[in-house]
């Protein structure tokens, strides 16, 4: 039996955001979406509870219904069991089958519950409808509370798990996740701030050109690194951070000239959108009746 509704979602370290997509003759229609802060430091019950009062509704009882669920690695997709531990969220979770959590939660097998990488989800997002159409050799990085990475060779999808690659005194998400901006602000500041926006909302100006200058001196190096070992054609950039694109954009391309390197490189116009549409391409895949998005 084909499944005619599908549900989509993309979990990150602040938020759930889902789209109920219906299957018709012309292709796939989204029937609705949303997005819903969560707290990733709160306790197993409390995030599961969470999780399960968004999807439930849209389940809405359908034991029919295809679940897709794009998480951050590290994290068993076949089985559904989250590894996270070091990246500061999602602590409570640590060794436990989400994939039999939810499905006893939502009452619907197992079976129809999948998970993939988030940031995998994302390049598949933007090679459909997105910045990565019409190029073979791709990296997608999620600039955000870590650092997603995905490869995209051919019609090969994978995770690129760079975030632990060793990178200058440190690991790569030392220095390209928002915990880099939140140490810069303090050191400035004085105190802890929340997140990117507050940075740039509360800093100084010449304070905030000067702190994303360096971030665009280590994007670019990292990016240089990394296609000296892939060869890549192109980037595709999303995540949170890159709301502030405007502030290192120039700046990361004047940086990549000086390494010598012409690599081009986009940013998402679709959001959180991406994640979602990968995950339907996930999949389908998974479901042969499926049609694509």
């Amino acid at each position: 039996m084909p499944h005619k509704r599908i549900l989509a979602g993309d979990i990150g370290g602040s938020h759930i955001s889902i789209a109920l997509i219906e299957e018709s003759s012309s292709g796939m229609k989204i029937l609705t979406s949303s997005r819903t802060n969560v707290d990733s430091s709160g306790s197993k019950e409390e995030i599961l509870t969470l999780w399960s009062k968004v999807l439930e509704p849209l389940v809405n009882s359908n034991p029919e219904i295809l679940i897709g669920l794009a998480m951050p690695a590290p994290f068993d997709y076949k089985n559904g069991v989250c590894w996270i531990k070091d990246q500061g969220k999602f602590l409570s979770l640590y060794g436990v089958n989400l994939k039999q959590e939810l499905a006893n939660r939502l009452s619907i097998s197992s079976e129809n519950l999948f998970f993939v990488n988030d940031a995998e989800a994302f390049l598949r997002g933007e090679a459909y409808c997105g910045k990565a159409q019409g190029y073979q050799n791709v990296l997608g990085l999620t600039l955000g509370s870590g650092l997603g990475s995905s490869f995209k060779f051919g019609e090969e999808f994978s995770d690129g798990a760079l975030w632990s690659k060793s990178f200058k005194e440190g690991i790569a998400e030392d220095y390209l996740g928002t915990g880099w901006f939140l140490n810069k602000g303090e050191a400035i500041f004085g105190e802890k701030l929340s997140g990117v926006k507050e940075l740039v909302e509360t800093l100084p100006k010449d304070e905030v050109k000067s702190i994303f200058k360096e971030y665009a001196a280590n994007l670019a190096v990292f990016l240089w690194e990394s296609n000296q070992k892939y060869e890549l054609n192109h980037v595709v950039f999303g995540g949170n951070i890159c709301k502030a694109s405007f502030l290192f954009e120039e700046e990361l391309k004047l940086e990549l000239q000086k390494l010598g390197s012409n690599l081009s490189f986009d940013f998402s116009e679709l959001g959180e959108m991406s994640a979602l549409y990968g995950v339907i391409s996930s999949l389908a895949e998974e479901d042969n009746e499926l049609v694509n998005p």
